[in-house]
């Protein structure tokens, strides 16, 4: 101000701090220089970003910053940090394998020292290289982990060591591994990432309660084990997932490695034997404990339909979305979820533009005569763009099985943004 007076400076420490929280740590340690009020404020801040080095002139620079903060922040014996992010995505630092050393080193070096740690990065070509590679952690803070553009190449992804650990990101990460592992984690999220071919991640998590898998990459979806206190799933599998039978069955159609690689490897490879029970499920079983599911896939993907065969009963199931899949093989699976969820209150179809769902293929379960649905069952909402044939048939469906049309509620979209939509209360249809 022209009168001179720093009214900055004179702010409380705890808003200053508020506000050096969202600055990368230069910027942080430059506030040093400002005058004598701000020389030991960085000292306090308990976060820490690293972002990208090209304003350093060198890496070399850059690098020997980073060494120097986190040994003055982490190698004492104070408090943890509250979080510590390392954003080296946009600026290929990470491409130099020199470099990649160095973030390894630093990783190490932060982990026993934060709550929250952020890592985001671009896959390395080289599988080695990846600073995570060796997954093998130990801290006794760490609470919350997230990772971008990470690789995975061990057998087995272990946060044994981190028993505090309760939230796990992972997103854009190749994860070429067998086996997650964590007593403590509480929720997972998994986002366009990228598995094997060849056989399935075991996730078997005690404390598991919200799962997510949104839009699975390329690769086969993880085989869920044990999962007793799940709570919430939402799943989406895209056409990316090598879960497709390429003669189009829900069973296996038998065919070797060179007519149909998803059905030839979908139990692990046949020449080592079957690494996963044949006579089970590989996914659905796994999400039998939880409360609120929302189950979206692609038409080709069958690894849903096929698990149908041993489904499971969800006994605490209360609100389900499913979206067009469920009406393969007609509405195999839509029958069997109305019919393993007694307690079910809410269950939603979100359907999408285009002609019904056509498939050859026969439908693996067999329903249970005509058991009704959920006497729980409050209101079925069905999402669509047009009240077609569609919806008619999924309204005949519904009433077969117990559902009073009073029940059900129509949403018509257009599908134009920002143009609306529709409500609409069934009382009737016509059997034409």
């Amino acid at each position: 101000m022209a009168s001179g007076e720093d009214r900055i400076s004179a702010l409380p420490e705890g808003i200053l701090l508020h506000v050096l929280r969202l600055l990368p740590a230069e910027e942080v340690v430059r506030t040093s220089f400002l005058a004598r009020r701000w020389r030991g404020v960085w000292r306090s801040v308990p976060t820490l970003l690293f972002t990208e080095a090209k304003g350093w002139g060198s890496a070399d620079r850059f690098a020997q910053f980073v060494g120097h903060l986190l040994h003055l922040r982490c190698g004492g014996d104070g408090p943890p940090l509250d979080s510590c992010d390392f954003d080296f995505d946009s600026d290929g630092f990470m491409l130099l394998p020199a470099n990649q050393r160095r973030a390894s080193n630093w990783l190490w070096k932060a982990l026993p020292r934060v709550r929250a740690l952020r890592l985001r990065l671009r896959i390395p070509e080289d599988p080695g290289a990846s600073p995570l590679s060796d997954m093998h952690l130990f801290s006794q803070h760490l609470t919350r982990l997230e990772l971008v553009g990470v690789g995975f190449y061990d057998t087995v992804v272990d946060f044994t060591g981190c028993p505090a650990l309760v939230e796990l990101s992972m997103d854009t990460c190749d994860v070429f591994v067998k086996q997650l592992l964590s007593p403590s984690l509480k929720h997972l999220r998994i986002t366009r990432c990228y598995a094997h071919d060849n056989y399935r991640i075991l996730i078997s998590l005690p404390n598991l309660v919200s799962l997510e898998l949104i839009e699975w990459g390329q690769g086969r979806i993880p085989l869920l084990g044990s999962l007793p206190s799940l709570a919430r799933a939402v799943v989406v599998l895209k056409e990316s997932c090598a879960d497709q039978c390429s003669q189009g069955r829900f069973d296996s159609c038998g065919a070797d490695d060179d007519m149909c690689d998803s059905c030839y490897y979908y139990y692990g490879d046949p020449e080592r034997g079957p690494q996963y029970d044949c006579n089970n499920c590989i996914f659905l079983k796994g999400l039998s404990e939880a409360r609120d599911l929302e189950l979206s896939a692609n038409s080709d993907v069958v690894v849903f339909n096929r698990d149908l065969k041993w489904c499971p009963t969800f006994t605490k199931l209360k609100t389900l979305l499913l979206n067009d899949w469920c009406l393969a093989a007609d509405h195999n699976a839509l029958i069997c979820f109305l019919q393993h969820s007694p307690i079910l209150e809410k269950l939603t179809l979100q359907l999408s533009k285009g002609p019904p769902y056509v498939t050859e293929a026969e439908g693996i379960y067999k329903p249970l005569g005509q058991s009704v649905a959920s006497n729980c069952l409050k209101i079925v909402e069905i999402k669509c763009e047009n009240v077609d044939n569609k919806v008619h048939k999924i309204l005949k469906i519904l009433a077969t099985y117990g559902i009073h049309l009073e029940q059900i509620s129509v949403q018509q979209t257009s599908g134009i943004p920002g143009s609306g939509c529709f409500n609409f209360v069934c009382t009737g249809f016509s059997e034409n």
